[in-house]
Protein backbone atom coordinates (compact mmCIF):
# COMPACT_ATOMS: atom_id res chain seq x y z
CA UNK A 1 0.00 0.00 0.00
CA UNK A 2 1.69 3.56 -0.96
CA UNK A 3 2.10 5.97 2.29
CA UNK A 4 1.17 8.96 0.04
CA UNK A 5 -1.71 11.67 1.25
CA UNK A 6 -0.80 14.94 -0.54
CA UNK A 7 -0.42 15.15 -3.84
CA UNK A 8 1.44 17.96 -5.28
CA UNK A 9 0.38 18.58 -9.40
CA UNK A 10 2.30 20.37 -11.69
CA UNK A 11 -0.01 22.55 -13.75
CA UNK A 12 1.10 23.23 -17.45
CA UNK A 13 1.11 19.85 -19.16
CA UNK A 14 -0.09 17.90 -16.51
CA UNK A 15 -3.48 19.42 -15.66
CA UNK A 16 -4.26 21.29 -18.67
CA UNK A 17 -2.69 21.37 -22.74
CA UNK A 18 -1.60 25.16 -21.76
CA UNK A 19 0.61 25.17 -25.23
CA UNK A 20 -1.32 27.01 -27.49
CA UNK A 21 -1.99 29.93 -25.34
CA UNK A 22 1.88 30.18 -24.04
CA UNK A 23 3.14 29.45 -27.87
CA UNK A 24 1.26 32.87 -28.64
CA UNK A 25 2.58 34.82 -25.44
CA UNK A 26 6.35 33.68 -26.91
CA UNK A 27 5.21 34.79 -30.39
CA UNK A 28 4.29 38.19 -29.12
CA UNK A 29 7.85 38.73 -27.70
CA UNK A 30 9.67 37.28 -30.30
CA UNK A 31 7.55 40.03 -32.71
CA UNK A 32 8.30 42.61 -30.67
CA UNK A 33 12.34 41.72 -30.29
CA UNK A 34 12.18 40.83 -34.03
CA UNK A 35 13.89 37.60 -32.86
CA UNK A 36 13.63 34.66 -35.19
CA UNK A 37 12.54 31.95 -32.95
CA UNK A 38 9.91 29.55 -33.45
CA UNK A 39 7.51 26.50 -32.12
CA UNK A 40 10.60 24.56 -31.73
CA UNK A 41 11.78 26.69 -29.39
CA UNK A 42 8.74 27.88 -27.24
CA UNK A 43 8.51 23.97 -26.56
CA UNK A 44 11.51 24.12 -24.26
CA UNK A 45 10.11 26.88 -22.59
CA UNK A 46 7.17 25.24 -21.29
CA UNK A 47 8.10 23.75 -17.77
CA UNK A 48 10.96 26.22 -17.00
CA UNK A 49 10.27 30.01 -15.33
CA UNK A 50 10.19 33.05 -18.09
CA UNK A 51 13.53 34.08 -16.74
CA UNK A 52 15.23 30.96 -17.17
CA UNK A 53 13.68 30.92 -20.86
CA UNK A 54 14.44 33.92 -21.83
CA UNK A 55 18.14 34.05 -20.76
CA UNK A 56 18.98 30.36 -22.01
CA UNK A 57 16.48 30.18 -25.22
CA UNK A 58 15.59 33.09 -26.70
CA UNK A 59 19.19 34.79 -25.47
CA UNK A 60 18.06 38.09 -23.73
CA UNK A 61 20.92 40.14 -21.50
CA UNK A 62 19.62 39.88 -18.18
CA UNK A 63 18.73 43.59 -17.91
CA UNK A 64 16.25 42.70 -20.62
CA UNK A 65 14.22 39.94 -19.60
CA UNK A 66 11.76 41.68 -16.72
CA UNK A 67 10.81 44.17 -19.83
CA UNK A 68 10.32 40.89 -21.88
CA UNK A 69 8.16 39.42 -18.77
CA UNK A 70 6.20 41.87 -19.17
CA UNK A 71 5.48 42.10 -22.73
CA UNK A 72 4.79 38.30 -22.31
CA UNK A 73 2.12 39.21 -20.04
CA UNK A 74 0.37 41.80 -21.34
CA UNK A 75 -0.67 39.17 -24.20
CA UNK A 76 -1.20 36.36 -21.85
CA UNK A 77 -2.11 38.26 -19.25
CA UNK A 78 -5.76 39.29 -21.92
CA UNK A 79 -5.70 36.82 -24.35
CA UNK A 80 -3.52 33.84 -23.67
CA UNK A 81 -3.94 32.26 -20.34
CA UNK A 82 -7.38 30.61 -20.87
CA UNK A 83 -6.32 29.27 -24.33
CA UNK A 84 -6.10 25.93 -22.90
CA UNK A 85 -7.97 22.57 -23.02
CA UNK A 86 -7.48 20.53 -19.60
CA UNK A 87 -6.18 16.77 -20.23
CA UNK A 88 -8.90 13.75 -21.26
CA UNK A 89 -9.30 12.53 -17.44
CA UNK A 90 -7.01 14.80 -15.37
CA UNK A 91 -9.92 15.95 -13.90
CA UNK A 92 -11.92 12.89 -13.36
CA UNK A 93 -8.45 11.35 -11.20
CA UNK A 94 -8.51 14.31 -9.47
CA UNK A 95 -12.39 13.59 -8.12
CA UNK A 96 -12.11 9.68 -7.73
CA UNK A 97 -8.65 10.66 -5.50
CA UNK A 98 -10.38 13.09 -3.35
CA UNK A 99 -13.10 10.63 -2.64
CA UNK A 100 -9.65 8.55 -1.26
CA UNK A 101 -9.00 10.74 0.71
CA UNK A 102 -6.16 12.65 -0.58
CA UNK A 103 -5.27 16.26 -0.41
CA UNK A 104 -5.08 17.74 -3.44
CA UNK A 105 -2.50 20.47 -4.39
CA UNK A 106 -1.26 22.50 -7.55
CA UNK A 107 3.10 23.48 -6.83
CA UNK A 108 3.06 25.35 -10.48
CA UNK A 109 6.30 27.78 -11.65
CA UNK A 110 3.21 29.50 -13.01
CA UNK A 111 2.36 32.48 -11.19
CA UNK A 112 -0.14 31.73 -8.20
CA UNK A 113 -2.55 34.01 -9.54
CA UNK A 114 -2.73 32.85 -13.63
CA UNK A 115 -3.23 28.99 -12.42
CA UNK A 116 -5.98 30.27 -9.80
CA UNK A 117 -7.98 32.07 -12.04
CA UNK A 118 -7.78 29.55 -15.24
CA UNK A 119 -9.31 26.80 -12.74
CA UNK A 120 -11.47 29.29 -11.42
CA UNK A 121 -13.04 29.94 -15.36
CA UNK A 122 -12.19 26.82 -16.19
CA UNK A 123 -14.53 25.51 -13.15
CA UNK A 124 -11.78 23.32 -11.17
CA UNK A 125 -10.75 25.62 -8.50
CA UNK A 126 -12.85 23.85 -6.08
CA UNK A 127 -11.24 20.30 -6.72
CA UNK A 128 -7.93 21.57 -4.36
CA UNK A 129 -7.15 22.45 -0.85
CA UNK A 130 -4.14 24.65 -2.31
CA UNK A 131 -2.99 26.06 -4.82
CA UNK A 132 0.79 27.50 -5.06
CA UNK A 133 2.99 29.03 -7.50
CA UNK A 134 5.30 31.96 -8.74
CA UNK A 135 4.80 35.69 -7.16
CA UNK A 136 4.26 37.95 -10.48
CA UNK A 137 7.47 39.33 -10.36
CA UNK A 138 9.51 36.15 -10.96
CA UNK A 139 12.02 37.36 -8.33
CA UNK A 140 10.98 34.76 -5.80
CA UNK A 141 9.42 31.54 -5.91
CA UNK A 142 9.86 31.63 -9.86
CA UNK A 143 11.98 28.08 -9.32
CA UNK A 144 10.24 25.14 -9.02
CA UNK A 145 12.50 24.13 -5.37
CA UNK A 146 10.79 27.32 -3.94
CA UNK A 147 7.31 26.43 -5.12
CA UNK A 148 7.47 23.66 -3.74
CA UNK A 149 9.05 24.14 -0.65
CA UNK A 150 6.27 27.03 -0.15
CA UNK A 151 3.62 24.42 -0.75
CA UNK A 152 4.80 22.22 1.61
CA UNK A 153 5.19 25.63 4.43
CA UNK A 154 2.21 26.95 3.69
CA UNK A 155 0.11 23.44 3.99
CA UNK A 156 2.22 22.19 7.44
CA UNK A 157 4.17 19.56 5.39
CA UNK A 158 8.04 20.23 5.87
CA UNK A 159 7.87 17.23 8.84
CA UNK A 160 5.22 14.87 6.26
CA UNK A 161 7.71 14.87 3.19
CA UNK A 162 7.18 11.30 3.10
CA UNK A 163 3.63 11.63 2.65
CA UNK A 164 3.90 14.26 -0.42
CA UNK A 165 4.15 13.06 -3.84
CA UNK A 166 4.90 15.43 -6.88
CA UNK A 167 3.08 14.76 -9.31
CA UNK A 168 4.15 16.27 -13.16
CA UNK A 169 5.61 16.32 -17.18
CA UNK A 170 9.27 17.42 -17.08
CA UNK A 171 12.26 17.18 -15.44
CA UNK A 172 12.04 20.28 -14.24
CA UNK A 173 9.14 18.86 -11.71
CA UNK A 174 10.93 15.81 -10.63
CA UNK A 175 14.70 18.22 -10.12
CA UNK A 176 12.50 20.36 -7.97
CA UNK A 177 10.89 17.53 -6.02
CA UNK A 178 14.06 15.87 -5.11
CA UNK A 179 15.82 18.95 -4.00
CA UNK A 180 13.15 19.17 -1.97
CA UNK A 181 13.12 15.66 -0.52
CA UNK A 182 9.93 14.45 -1.92
CA UNK A 183 9.13 11.44 -4.19
CA UNK A 184 8.16 12.35 -7.78
CA UNK A 185 5.99 10.96 -10.51
CA UNK A 186 6.95 11.51 -14.24
CA UNK A 187 3.54 11.31 -16.27
CA UNK A 188 3.89 11.22 -19.65
CA UNK A 189 0.63 13.13 -21.75
CA UNK A 190 2.08 16.21 -21.19
CA UNK A 191 5.25 17.73 -22.41
CA UNK A 192 7.95 15.54 -21.30
CA UNK A 193 9.03 11.98 -22.25
CA UNK A 194 9.95 8.79 -20.53
CA UNK A 195 13.80 9.46 -21.56
CA UNK A 196 13.56 12.69 -19.72
CA UNK A 197 12.09 11.04 -16.67
CA UNK A 198 14.80 8.32 -16.56
CA UNK A 199 17.62 10.98 -16.79
CA UNK A 200 16.49 13.09 -13.98
CA UNK A 201 16.06 9.75 -12.09
CA UNK A 202 12.31 9.77 -11.72
CA UNK A 203 10.94 7.25 -8.88
CA UNK A 204 7.51 6.54 -11.11
CA UNK A 205 6.78 7.02 -14.12
CA UNK A 206 3.13 6.39 -15.33
CA UNK A 207 1.19 7.29 -18.82
CA UNK A 208 -2.28 7.63 -18.50
CA UNK A 209 -4.07 8.94 -15.54
CA UNK A 210 -6.20 5.58 -15.03
CA UNK A 211 -2.38 4.27 -14.05
CA UNK A 212 -1.81 7.40 -11.74
CA UNK A 213 -5.04 6.27 -9.75
CA UNK A 214 -4.55 2.82 -9.72
CA UNK A 215 -1.13 3.51 -8.63
CA UNK A 216 -2.00 5.69 -6.05
CA UNK A 217 -4.60 2.99 -4.76
CA UNK A 218 -2.75 0.43 -4.22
Amino acid sequence: MNKFSYLLFDFDGTLFDTAPGIFKSMQHVCDHYKLPYGEAEFKKMIGPSLKESFTTIFHLPESEVPQAINVYREYYSTVGMFDCTPYNGVFELIEKLRTKGFKILVATSKPELYAKQILERKGFLHLFDFVGGADLSEQKRCEKIDVVNYVLKENNLVKKKNECLMIGDRKYDINGAHAADLKALGILWGFGNREEFEEANADFILETPEQVFEFLSN
